[in-house]
C-alpha cells in the first residue's frame, strides 16, 4: 500500500511540475506575441496581455493546473486566434507554437478544439505555414479524441487539399498525414468497440443506408459514425461523385482514393464484419464501384484497334488496374463470407484477365492475385462448396484451375512467335537483350554462360525467375504502385508465378483432405464424413484435368532439377489423393503421366497408350493437347550430350535397348533407346509413390510394375546374389551407362529391392 501511495504521489508531483512548466511557457509565448504585435496590431497586444493574466489566474486557483487551463482554454486561445488572423508570418509561428503546447499537454476543451480547427482552416486557405499547419493537425487529432464530427471532417479536408498543392515537400508530408489520419479514424472505432454499447442504441435500418447523405446511421456510436461517413465519402470520391461529409474537397485522384480504401479494408476487417452498416458499404458501394472501374479492362483486347473517338479511360490504365486488383484480392481473402455472390463475379473477371488477348501486364497481375488466393486452402474449399457443388452455379474452382493451365500453355505458344533460334542468333537476338544470344536445344550456351533454371517447350525458352517457396507469395507487378505506365513483364516471370500457383493448388488440396487445422475465422462448417467426402471428391473432379495437363507440360519442359522435383512431388501428392478417394480414372491418369515421363519419348508401351484409355474419356481443359517436345527426343538428347550445354536433366545418361514384348509386332522397336537424367528422376518418383502410397494405387500397380520392368531392362540391371539388382557387365549387357549415372544405379537398385521387400 505504501508503495502504491508513493507511486501515486510521484505521478501527482510530475503532473504538477508539468503544469507549472506549461504555465511558464504559455506566458512566455503570450509575451512574445505581445511584443511582436505591439506596433502594427494593438488589439492583439492587448489580448495577449489579458491572456497572461487569465493563465496566471487559472493556475493560481487550482492545485491541478492542467484541468484548470483546459476549462479556460477558449479564453486563453482568444489572443492566439487574433494573432493568426493577422496573417503575419512571425506572429503566426508564435501562435502555432502556443497552440501545440496546449494540445500536447491536453489542455484544450472540446469547444477550444473546434476553434483551433477553424483557425487552421483559415491559415490553409491563406497558404500560410503549410508544414507547421500539418504538424499541428496531426498533433491535435492523435493526442486525444476531442475533435470529432464535422471538425474532424474539416481537419481531414485540410490535409487532402494540402496533398494537392504544388510544393513537393508539402505533398509528401500531407500524403503521409492523410494516410495516418484515415487509419486513426478507424482505430478510434476499435477502441470504442472495446466498451459495450448503451442499451438504448437504435436498431440498424437498412432502408436508411441506401440513400447517400452526410448524416451517419443513428445505430452507430460517435467514432463509428465518423468512420462510416469517411469511408462512404471515399467511395463517392473514387466514383467521381460529390462527398457528403468531407465538405470542401476540391480535388481527388482515383489512385489515391483506392489506396486509402485498400488500406482500411486490409487493416480493419473486424470493423466491416462486426457492424452491419459497414458491411452494407462493402456490398452496396465498394463492389459495384470495383466492377464499374474494371469495365475498360474487361472490354479491351490487344487484337482490336480502338476507334479514334475512344478516350484514354476506355483502355486499361495500369495505375487504376493494379490498385483495383489489390482491393479485389483483399475482398476475396478477408470478406469472402460476406460477399459470396460478388466474389463469384470477381473470380470470373480474374479468369477473363488471363485470356491471351489481354496485355501481358494485366495477365501477370491476374496470375499474381490467383497465386495469393491459392495459398489459402480455406478459400479454395469455400470456392468449391459455394460454387462448384451448387446446382446451376458457375464452376469457379474448375475454371480457375483450367485458366491457370491454359495460361501456362499460351505463354509458350505466344513466345514461340519471336524467340530467336540457333540459326538466327545474330542481329535479332542482339536487338532483344532479354533473349539468350545462342540457343542449343533451346538452352542458352556459350563461353561463360551458366545455364539458368528454365522451362523449354517447342523451342521456347522461359527462365524460372524465382524459387518456389510453399505458402509464400512475393508479387512484383502488384507492388508497383509508383508506376504510371505499365511496366514490361520480366521474361519468364509469368510462367514462374503460374507454376508456383499450380503447385499451391495441389498443396492446398492436400491440406484440405488431410484435415490439417485451419484458422478459426476461416473454417467452413462441414458436419459429417459424407459431406467431407463429397467435398473432397468434388475438389478432385473439378481440378484434376487442368492440374494434370499443366503439370505434364511443365514436367516435360523443365530443365531444372529442383523444379522437376517440385512437379513430381505434386503429381505424387495428387495421385495419392485420388487413390484415397477411390477415384480410379484421375489416379490412373496421373500415374500414367508419371510413367510416360520416365521412359524415352515415343517408347512403344501399349499399357501406357491404350485406345480410349483413362485420359481419353475426359475432354481436355486446354484448346490444344500436350505433346512431348523435341527437347526430350532422342536426337536432341544426343545433341545435348555432345554439345555439352550443361543441361544435366536432359543429358543422356543411359543408352540401352527396348524390352521385347509379345503385344508389339516384331521389329516395332529396333535400335537403341536413351534415358536422360530426368527420366531417372521420374523413375525415383514412381518408386517413391509405390512405396509410400501402395495401398491406394489399386489397378495402377500394373502400370507401375510394367514401367519399372522396361526401365530395369533399358538400364541393364541384373539379379545378383541376395536378390538385389546390379548393373550387368558390359559384355553381358547391351546398356551403356555414362559416368554421370554410376552413382545413381545403387540407389535405384536399393529402392527397387526395398519396394519388393515391403510388398511381399
Amino acid at each position: 500500500m505504501a508503495t502504491a501511495a508513493g507511486v501515486s504521489g510521484t505521478a501527482a508531483d510530475s503532473r504538477k511540475q508539468a503544469g507549472k512548466k506549461l504555465v511558464d511557457n504559455l506566458q512566455s509565448d503570450l509575451r512574445a506575441l505581445s511584443n511582436e504585435a505591439r506596433r502594427k496590431y494593438p488589439p492583439v497586444k492587448e489580448a495577449a496581455e489579458s491572456g497572461i493574466l487569465k493563465v496566471r489566474t487559472a493556475a493560481s486557483k487550482a492545485e491541478d493546473i492542467i484541468p484548470a487551463l483546459q476549462a479556460a482554454s477558449v479564453e486563453i486561445l482568444h489572443p492566439v486566434i487574433l494573432g493568426c488572423d493577422t496573417k503575419n508570418p512571425k506572429i503566426v509561428q508564435i501562435c502555432l507554437g502556443c497552440i501545440q503546447r496546449l494540445i500536447t499537454h491536453e489542455a484544450l476543451s472540446v469547444p477550444a478544439g473546434v476553434s483551433v480547427v477553424k483557425m487552421l482552416w483559415n491559415l490553409m486557405e491563406s497558404g500560410l505555414e503549410e508544414l507547421k499547419l500539418l504538424q499541428t493537425v496531426i498533433i491535435l487529432l492523435t493526442t486525444n479524441s476531442i475533435v470529432q464530427g464535422s471538425s474532424l471532417a474539416t481537419s481531414l479536408v485540410m490535409c487532402f487539399r494540402l496533398y494537392f498543392t504544388k510544393d513537393s515537400t508539402t505533398i509528401n508530408t500531407a500524403s503521409a498525414i492523410v494516410r495516418q489520419l484515415v487509419t486513426l479514424v478507424f482505430e478510434r472505432v476499435e477502441v470504442e468497440d472495446e466498451t459495450p454499447p448503451p442499451e438504448d442504441m437504435d436498431a440498424v435500418r437498412v432502408e436508411s443506408l441506401k440513400t447517400v447523405s452526410g448524416k451517419a446511421p443513428a445505430s452507430l456510436r460517435p467514432c463509428a459514425k465518423d468512420a462510416f461517413l469517411l469511408f462512404q465519402d471515399l467511395c463517392q470520391l473514387v466514383n467521381a461523385d460529390q462527398p457528403q461529409w468531407l465538405i470542401g474537397m476540391t480535388e481527388m485522384t482515383r489512385t489515391f482514393g483506392l489506396e486509402l480504401m485498400e488500406s482500411l479494408l486490409s487493416r480493419f476487417p473486424e470493423v466491416f464484419i462486426k457492424h452491419p452498416e459497414f458491411s452494407f458499404l462493402l456490398k452496396e458501394r465498394v463492389c459495384p464501384l470495383v466492377i464499374k472501374l474494371f469495365s475498360p479492362n474487361i472490354k479491351h483486347s490487344q487484337r482490336l484497334v480502338a476507334p479514334p473517338q475512344l478516350g484514354a479511360l476506355d483502355k486499361p490504365y495500369f495505375p487504376i488496374s493494379v490498385r483495383l486488383l489489390r482491393v479485389v484480392c483483399i475482398l476475396i481473402q478477408q470478406y469472402y463470407s460476406l460477399l459470396v455472390t460478388e466474389c463469384e463475379i470477381f473470380l470470373s473477371l480474374l479468369v477473363r484477365f488471363l485470356d491471351p488477348d489481354k496485355p501481358p501486364w494485366q495477365r501477370a497481375l491476374a496470375v499474381e492475385v490467383l497465386h495469393k488466393l491459392s495459398v489459402q486452402p480455406s478459400l479454395l474449399k469455400s470456392f468449391c462448396q459455394c460454387y462448384d457443388m451448387k446446382a446451376h452455379s458457375t464452376k469457379i474452382f474448375r475454371d480457375l484451375v483450367n485458366a491457370i493451365g491454359a495460361f501456362i500453355q499460351s505463354l509458350f505458344m505466344q513466345t514461340s512467335l519471336h524467340v530467336p533460334t540457333q540459326q538466327q542468333s545474330g542481329s535479332n537476338a542482339s536487338q532483344n537483350p532479354a533473349q539468350p544470344s545462342v540457343l542449343v536445344a533451346g538452352m542458352p550456351v556459350g563461353p561463360g554462360v551458366t545455364p539458368q533454371a528454365a522451362f523449354i517447350y517447342r523451342g521456347v525458352w522461359l527462365p524460372i525467375s524465382s524459387n518456389y517457396t510453399p505458402g509464400i507469395t512475393k508479387p512484383q507487378i502488384l507492388e508497383m504502385l509508383e508506376k504510371v505506365d505499365a511496366p514490361p513483364v520480366p521474361e519468364g516471370y509469368a510462367v514462374s508465378v503460374a507454376y508456383a500457383c499450380l503447385l499451391e493448388v495441389v498443396r492446398s488440396l492436400s491440406i484440405i483432405m488431410d484435415g490439417k487445422p485451419e484458422p478459426e475465422a476461416c473454417k467452413q462448417v462441414v458436419d459429417t464424413d459424407s459431406e467431407k467426402t463429397a467435398l473432397n471428391r468434388e475438389l478432385v473432379s473439378s481440378s484434376w484435368c487442368g492440374v494434370l495437363a499443366a503439370l505434364s507440360l511443365l514436367l516435360d519442359a523443365s530443365t531444372d532439377e529442383a523444379a522437376t522435383e517440385n512437379i513430381l512431388k505434386s503429381v505424387q501428392t495428387y495421385a495419392s489423393l485420388c487413390g484415397m478417394l477411390s477415384l480410379t480414372t484421375p489416379r490412373d491418369a496421373f500415374i500414367t503421366s508419371l510413367c510416360k515421363a520416365s521412359l524415352p519419348p515415343h517408347y512403344m508401351l501399349t499399357v501406357l497408350n491404350p485406345q480410349g484409355g483413362a485420359t481419353g474419356n475426359s475432354s481436355p481443359p486446354f484448346k490444344q493437347g500436350h505433346v512431348r517436345t523435341n527437347s526430350q527426343n532422342m536426337a536432341a538428347a544426343v545433341n545435348s550430350a555432345y554439345q555439352g550445354d550443361g543441361d544435366t536433366k536432359n543429358q543422356v545418361v543411359v543408352v540401352g535397348t527396348s524390352l521385347p514384348t509379345a503385344s508389339l509386332p516384331i521389329g516395332a522397336q529396333q535400335g537403341p533407346v536413351m534415358l536422360t537424367a530426368k527420366n531417372l528422376q521420374c523413375m525415383r518418383a514412381i518408386l517413391s509413390i509405390a512405396h509410400c502410397h501402395g495401398g491406394v494405387l489399386g489397378t495402377s500397380w500394373h502400370l507401375i510394375l510394367t514401367t519399372l520392368q522396361h526401365l530395369v531392362w533399358i538400364l541393364g540391371l541384373k539379379p545378383s546374389t541376395g536378390g538385389s539388382l546390379k548393373a550387368g557387365r558390359v559384355a553381358d549387357s547391351q546398356a551403356v551407362l555414362t559416368t554421370a549415372i554410376l552413382t545413381d544405379i545403387p540407389v535405384l537398385s536399393f529402392m527397387l529391392s526395398r519396394l519388393f521387400e515391403s510388398s511381399q
